[in-house]
């Protein structure tokens, strides 16, 4: 097995996915992450400012942020939101402690989008909390780096 299956399954299983829902969405997942890349997060999620939510998952990668949708009348699982994290700009979360959920905001492309991340239980909240903070947070300089050396300008961090 190759790192990204061995570190998706866990993933998954700590954020209380089923494994049909994991099969479901991992062809996906295979077309956008590569094989060396470790699995950060893998948790359910749900738009809010879109009336009919599918089943939406988000993987949280050392290197990409991928939403992948499923649809309700044929089942296909299709991608959402598929991004390297250095295409990310004006990242927030805010954990939701009282409803379980981590409002996640980003923009890609000039698009702002807004996910509530659902956690099962506080200690998975918590998990995510720290995953995105040690993600988005102390990785800063490097994705600055990684943004001043493709000759994009280096967003203000909030």
């Amino acid at each position: 097995m190759d790192t990204f299956s061995l570190s998706l399954l866990p993933a998954a299983a700590d954020a209380g996915l089923d494994t049909l829902t994991v099969s479901r969405h991992v062809p996906v997942f295979r077309r956008d992450v590569g094989r060396h890349d470790t699995a950060l997060a893998v948790a359910q999620c749900v738009d809010p400012n879109r009336f009919l939510n599918a089943g939406l998952v988000l993987l949280l990668t050392r290197r990409r942020l991928v939403v992948t949708r499923q649809s309700r009348l044929f089942d296909r699982v299709r991608p959402l939101i598929t991004a390297e994290l250095t295409e990310l700009s004006e990242i927030s979360w805010v954990p939701r402690d009282r409803i379980g959920l981590l409002d996640l905001r980003f923009t890609v492309d000039g698009d702002r989008h807004q996910l509530w991340v659902r956690a099962p239980h506080r200690r998975q909240l918590a998990h995510l909390v720290s995953v995105f903070g040690r993600t988005f947070t102390a990785g800063t300089d490097e994705l600055a780096a990684r943004r001043h050396a493709t000759g994009r300008s280096i967003p203000r961090q909030r």
